[in-house]
């Protein structure tokens, strides 16, 4: 390669091509269908350089496409590379963000002969690749970024035109320099080789006992469903794969007929008869007896002789069956089947669905409906039976869309649209491997999703005449007829918000039915209910404020935010109903802050009686760990956002007569009706036709036109008016609300970046992204939204595949720098650079050395630059610390989650230390009593030395006196005093010294003890309380359930009734709070049922129709009393002493007070 080239593109690396150890089918598979793309390709690029056709255009980048995949798919990914080097650029092109120039054109046209003429027959013969991709890469991305090109990149262009298999490019790699450099190496590897050929030996003979149980598994079932042909397709293949790389020629050999076999069986409907099992147990045999022969160390010629007697019994097969076992013939033709069929834009759906809708509805829908069909005449075969399913209830999906096209307003069903089309593509990915394709358990759970979506929204559009509301008509006065009014009025309350009440208890159906969610990962449901709590005790508060102050737009988008991240986290768990349902009262709320929905009492009941479902659903997860259907719910809140929405329109003003301009004015109004029932067409004509009579009138006796005309344009201009505030304050919402979840972001990142394996972290990201993205949609910020959708994904996938690596830490700080420049000062540059590499983020675990120095470029660059170097991932920390490197932070503000069970256990372990201290300090007053002991013990030891020193010298005195009487001149004290005797005296005295220094020693110790134990009794008091304390919770934490309770009651009794609490502030033990719940939900139900009376005794009482249940809280020292009340009729005083009679507690010449009588009711009979 030219060495300008080789400077250019330097610093680029490509990943490492494995075509030529891919299996010979599947890349002469691959070799056909490049072969048909490039007949395709060539008119098209003409036809496109030519014209300049979009829809041209549009082919040419599913072909690259197509390359792509197929070229990553079978191990071409270095020309894989370069395939998506042209689709990014033409992806650009179409999306208008890059403008078409002759000079991207020759650039497709290089690339499309580079593939024709210079590397097809490098796939053929499976030779490497002898030219350089990176410098076309490199002239990709500079048309890309619209830079002016290298003069090397210029000459290397001018070879779009005259290019052949000949031609020098210029790109060709020096081969000569390779080979001189690995002959050495070569020579030093022999052993190498030899030691990896034994180690892959014992792999391949471990690895062929378990697919040997496999074949075995299958030989015993007498029905073989087409899993259990899969997996024998799987066993097979992968055993002639392994005997390859083991060298193990005589079992790859007949490795290779046998699965031949098996596919052609497979793909061609053909039943596996007694001949194919006889067969299939030969081969089970033959592969067992190598095994052994292999363990053994047998010769060659040994493994060659059991291999003649595996081919007699195969020429047998041979003879009788012919042609089927040619391992020549090629097997997978039904995908090339497939791809000949004019499906295009069903295949490509997956990434073009939205778009197509958006610009081309319902033509677009129309053709995948037309193509779903064309598929469906082609997949009969029992090999594509799954295909044919799947693809007809998809079919189904599109007919239901094209009949409710209301369901496209709501960017969840693109969502779910994307799912299925992915899976689509799986299904034509495993019949490509030449599996019987079969819809699985993760097929159905998409197709249930994208049901249960569709199935139960009314299609109210389809029933009615529907009118203008842009337009209406001033009217005179007219008297309109009564049945008219009446019926008019009825249809306004259309929405019966008692029958949408009962129809939502009407799910409880589908807990025992086919239709739940069970499969929940059990961190992540642990979090998501821990979270949901939280949220719905934020949904209580808002809701309550809300219903306090309807204006307070705070508290809906409070609420809003709330279900948002409610539906996020459901979907993250796989609770699909749960999040339907928070999706649909998160849209009530949004046509609410929009003020297309009227605020009614009904409607508020409505909402909450939703959402105390909700709170039923989570306490059903948390128990029974399911989640079940909700069709009724979810239609019943579709019918709620739809029927609802009857706002008064402006007044227009008009003046009949001259006489009444200046007399008074007439304010005449028209409601306009969007849904007229069928049943009241007759009539509706008939008033249309007396208002055009009197508008008639109305115009010719019109005194001044010009002011109708301008009250009507003050009206629109206030309605416009009123549209801006609104926008205005969701937008000042919005940028409130994205300044908090940014910062949280930002911290939550850094925390992740020293916290790698904390999975919460991520979550906690994910639904920080995520919130942020529906408020952007709500705002109208596309690309703030498509940046927050790729973080948010990044974020779920780094958490389920436990990634660790910190190549993307840059980028993914640069999206959230990249975030707040776009929100706070509407700065979209290199939007497109990091979408795409946001979307280029691979999941999986590896070691990637990061370059030292990164530039904006190499952030939003389409291709990022990396290199993939050896290693487990690991670097161990420096010798001398990393103090200098490391940053002091305050985390003092930070909250954290502690479980209940570990506060239990630390406060029990508080305890313990608080018994060892006072155990310690037992041991230590008993310690100095001891002591004290020893000081007496030491004085009388001190004491009774000195009188034995005393009397000592006196009979020494005394003796020397009478026996030595003749010696005057000497003394005896002085030479006795080196006597035995005398010395152990003294060696007595200092012992007795020596303990009293001992016992002021350990006094000394003893009092710092003390003291020592008197500050850790003031630390350990305050832990203890501290401790303590977090068992507290405040009482008004239990009451969004208690006046749950009361909602429920009240309408399942038809009694209405209102809790009131007083005094809520105070906090109890968690503990004895949850066993409060109980007989509280009792009373409570008791207050209803009995002490409350129905409306039509309340109204003959003179009493509120809605019941009042008083709840007091007080405290009495220690005690904490808990007062009901209610409104109601109390204790029948005379019933309860009749009854008392009956049991015979009393007499009846008794006369007791009210009080004793009432006391009566606890006396257990």
């Amino acid at each position: 390669m030219k060495e300008i080239l080789k400077t250019l593109t330097e610093a680029m690396t490509l990943p490492e091509d494995s075509y030529s150890e891919q299996d010979a089918e599947f890349l002469e598979i691959f070799i056909e269908e490049i072969e048909e793309i490039f007949v395709d390709l060539q008119p098209l690029i003409n036809k496109w350089m030519q014209s300049e056709n979009i829809a041209t255009l549009t082919e040419i980048r599913r072909h690259f496409h197509t390359l792509k995949g197929s070229g990553r798919m079978i191990g071409a990914k270095s020309s894989a590379e370069l395939a998506w080097t042209v689709e990014d650029t033409l992806n650009r092109v179409i999306n208008q963000s890059l403008q078409l120039t002759p000079t991207i054109q020759s650039y497709v046209q290089l690339v499309f002969k580079f593939y024709f003429l210079k590397l097809v027959d490098n796939f053929k013969q499976k030779r490497v690749h002898t030219l350089d991709f990176r410098p076309l890469i490199l002239l990709g991305q500079q048309l890309q970024q619209q830079q002016s090109l290298e003069p090397a990149l210029e000459e290397l262009l001018q070879l779009s035109n005259t290019l052949t298999a000949e031609t020098v490019t210029g790109l060709e790699l020096d081969y000569i320099e390779q080979d001189s450099l690995a002959e050495p190496i070569i020579q030093d590897t022999h052993t190498e080789i030899e030691i990896n050929l034994d180690e892959t030996l014992t792999l391949f003979m471990e690895e062929a006992e378990e697919h040997l149980a496999t074949i075995h598994q299958f030989l015993d079932q007498e029905l073989h469903q087409y899993d259990s042909y899969n997996a024998l397709i799987r066993a097979l293949h992968t055993l002639r794969g392994s005997s390859a790389m083991a060298q193990v020629e005589t079992i790859f050999e007949a490795s290779t007929k046998v699965e031949h076999l098996f596919k052609i069986l497979l793909q061609e409907e053909l039943s596996s008869h007694s001949e194919e099992i006889l067969l299939l147990q030969e081969y089970r045999e033959f592969v067992r007896d190598s095994l052994e022969l292999l363990s053994r160390y047998s010769s060659s010629e040994q493994l060659e002789a059991r291999l003649q007697q595996f081919n007699q019994s195969w020429d047998a097969y041979v003879e009788q069956h012919g042609d089927r076992t040619d391992p020549l013939m090629p097997s997978h033709g039904l995908v090339s089947q497939l791809l000949q069929l004019d499906v295009s834009e069903l295949l490509d759906a997956e990434l073009d669905f939205e778009k197509g809708i958006r610009n081309e509805f319902p033509d677009y829908l129309e053709r995948l409906s037309e193509q779903a069909d064309l598929l469906l005449q082609h997949t009969h075969s029992q090999a594509m039976l799954g295909l044919h399913e799947y693809t007809s209830q998809l079919k189904e999906s599109y007919e239901v869309l094209l009949d409710k096209p209301a369901l496209l307003q709501s960017d969840y069903i693109f969502e779910i649209y994307q799912k299925a089309h992915q899976q689509l593509i799986q299904l034509f990915d495993a019949l490509a491997a030449g599996q019987r394709v079969g819809v699985v358990k993760q097929h159905q759970s998409i197709l249930e999703e994208l049901k249960l979506y569709t199935q139960y929204t009314p299609d109210l559009s389809n029933d009615l005449p529907q009118q203008d509301s842009t337009s209406f008509e001033p009217i005179s006065n007219i008297e309109p007829e009564p049945e008219v009014v009446a019926t008019v009025e009825n249809f306004s309350d259309s929405a019966d918000w008692a029958v949408l009440g009962q129809s939502v208890q009407q799910d409880r159906q589908y807990i025992s039915s086919t239709q739940v969610n069970r499969n929940f990962d059990a961190d992540l449901l642990d979090i998501f209910l821990e979270e949901a709590e939280e949220l719905l005790e934020g949904i209580d508060t808002d809701l309550n404020i809300w219903v306090g102050e309807q204006e307070n737009f705070a508290a809906l988008n409070n609420l809003m935010r709330y279900l948002h991240t409610l539906k996020g986290g459901a979907n993250m768990v796989q609770a699909t109903y749960l999040g339907l349902i928070a999706h649909e009262l998160e849209s009530i709320y949004e046509r609410l802050i929009q003020k297309q929905l009227v605020v009614t009492s009904d409607l508020i009941d409505f909402i909450r009686l939703v959402q105390d479902d909700l709170a039923d659903r989570l306490q059903i997860m948390r128990e029974q760990q399911l989640d079940y259907a909700a069709p009724y719910t979810i239609n019943a809140l579709k019918r709620a956002g739809q029927n609802s929405n009857f706002q008064p329109l402006p007044v227009v003003e008009a003046f009949d007569t001259e006489s009444e301009i200046f007399s008074e004015q007439e304010v005449i109004s028209e409601v306009i009706i969007d849904e007229i029932p069928v049943e009241l067409e007759p009539a509706l004509a008939e008033l249309e036709t007396h208002h055009d009579q009197v508008f008639d009138t109305a115009v010719t006796e019109l005194a001044t036109p010009v002011e109708v005309i301008t009250s009507v344009t003050s009206q629109e201009n206030r309605v416009a008016a009123n549209e801006q505030d609104i926008e205005a304050v969701v937008e000042q919402t919005f940028l409130e609300e994205a300044t908090e979840l940014l910062e949280m972001a930002e911290s939550l990142l850094k925390q992740w970046f020293e916290q790698r394996t904390n999975r919460s972290i991520l979550l906690q990201l994910q639904r920080a992204v995520h919130s942020l993205k529906g408020g952007a949609r709500m705002v109208g910020l596309e690309a703030v939204q498509a940046i927050a959708y790729q973080l948010e994904n990044a974020f779920e996938q780094f958490a389920l595949h436990h990634f660790n690596s910190n190549i993307y830490d840059h980028l993914l700080e640069s999206a959230i720098a990249w975030l707040k420049d776009a929100i706070f000062n509407h700065n979209y540059q290199h939007f497109d650079g990091l979408q795409q590499s946001l979307e280029n983020i691979q999941f999986f675990e590896t070691t990637i050395q990061i370059p030292t120095k990164l530039t904006r470029a190499d952030l939003f660059s389409s291709e990022p630059v990396m290199t993939f170097i050896q290693g487990d991932g690991t670097e161990p920390p420096p010798m001398m610390g990393a103090w200098e490197q490391t940053e002091r932070l305050d985390q003092n503000n930070e909250m954290i989650r502690v479980s209940a069970d570990l506060i239990e256990k630390m406060i029990d372990l508080s305890g313990e230390n608080s018994i060892n201290r006072s155990r310690i300090e037992m041991d230590l007053s008993q310690f100095s009593h001891t002591l004290v002991e020893m000081e007496l013990a030491i004085q009388r030891l001190a004491d009774q030395l000195r009188r034995m020193e005393g009397e000592l010298e006196t009979q020494i005195i005394a003796k020397h006196g009478i026996e030595h009487s003749r010696y005057t001149d000497f003394d005896p004290l002085e030479m006795d005093q080196y006597s035995s005797l005398n010395q152990l005296s003294k060696s007595l005295a200092e012992s007795a010294s020596d303990l009293v220094d001992f016992k002021n020693t350990l006094s000394d110790k003893i009092r710092d003890t003390e003291s020592l134990l008197l500050q850790q009794s003031r630390i350990q008091a305050e832990i203890q309380e501290g401790l303590m304390r977090t068992r507290l919770v405040p009482f008004s934490r239990l009451l969004p359930r208690l006046q749950r309770i009361v909602r429920q009651t009240s309408t399942a009794l038809n009694r209405p009734a209102e809790l009131f609490v007083n005094n809520t502030e105070g906090e109890l033990d968690r503990n004895i709070l949850e066993r409060l719940v109980t007989p509280l939900e009792h009373m409570l139900r008791n207050a209803i049922d009995h002490g409350l009376e129905d409306r039509a005794q309340r109204q003959q009482a003179n009493k509120p129709e809605t019941g009042r249940i008083e709840l007091n809280i007080q405290r009495q020292g220690t005690d904490v009393v808990v007062v009901f009340s209610d409104d109601g009729q109390g204790i029948d005083v005379e019933k309860v002493r009749q009854k008392a009679l009956l049991a015979g507690l009393i007499k009846p010449e008794q006369d007791l007070e009210q009080q004793d009588i009432l006391q009566l009711i606890s006396i257990q009979v």
